[in-house]
């Protein structure tokens, strides 16, 4: 099989891919690259089967979201993902949501991943594993590097981990962040999400119990989650 840079794929975004105001929501977008980061991971060989072999697995470290437009549901698009070389210890994921009746852009992403050792549970570098790639997709959405969201210690509120937030590798899902989060931006009434950042700097397992904490200026929000002193995430949102 050939080893392909970019990978698409067509989704019909049904109700479940949108919030209460009629958006692709931030769960929803964060399923869609979920799904085909793992999908292109597998044909390139870098799925969770290949690096298991390895004694390695992939953990998502950051994700940027910029919104471009918000079409109505319900919409088949087209998502697309490329990976971009690696440097010493992270692998930079890109994407972009085309709607497949106008070609418009829906959203563009990047996701910033680590490689961590099944039995140390440390971060290893770049060298232990690399996409078999002889050159690579070159597109490059955003003109600046990955923001670093504050952290808030205004706490507005509890969320406690569900079994059924729980992925294969037994922690609190990255996609189900953005529920999280949405749950604490108190969007009013015509408002939407133009960009998002989440860090993802710690996990958080089944039962575990994270206090959240929220601060605005103007149209930007930052949400964070903590359990004791450890922060699990953090996430800058800016709305419009």
């Amino acid at each position: 099989m050939k080893v392909e840079n970019i990978y698409k794929q067509k989704y019909v975004l049904t109700t479940n891919y949108y919030d209460p105001s009629n958006n692709i929501g931030v769960q929803g977008t964060l399923d869609l690259f979920q799904n085909i980061a793992a999908r292109h991971a597998y044909l390139l060989g870098a799925g969770r089967e290949h690096l298991e072999k390895i004694n390695l697995v992939w953990v998502i470290a950051r994700t940027e979201i910029e919104y471009v437009t918000y079409p109505e549901t319900p919409l088949e698009v087209e998502v697309v993902t490329w990976p971009r070389p690696a440097t010493r210890f992270y692998f930079d994921r890109y994407y972009k949501i085309v709607n497949s009746a106008t070609n418009e852009i829906i959203a563009y992403s990047r996701s910033r991943w680590v490689l961590i050792d099944i039995d140390s549970r440390k971060i290893v570098g770049a060298d232990r594993y690399d996409y078999p790639l002889d050159f690579y997709y070159e597109e490059e959405p955003f003109n600046h590097t990955f923001p670093r969201p504050s952290v808030s210690d205004n706490v507005v509120g509890n969320y406690t981990v569900r079994p059924s937030d729980i992925d294969e590798n037994g922690h609190l899902n990255n996609s189900k962040y953005g529920n999280i989060i949405y749950d604490y931006l108190d969007l009013q009434k015509g408002q939407k999400i133009k960009s998002i950042v989440i860090n993802y700097n710690n996990e958080a397992l089944q039962g575990e119990t994270l206090t959240i904490s929220r601060s605005r200026d103007d149209a930007k929000v930052v949400i964070s989650g903590h359990k004791g002193d450890t922060i699990v995430f953090s996430s800058e949102v800016n709305i419009q």
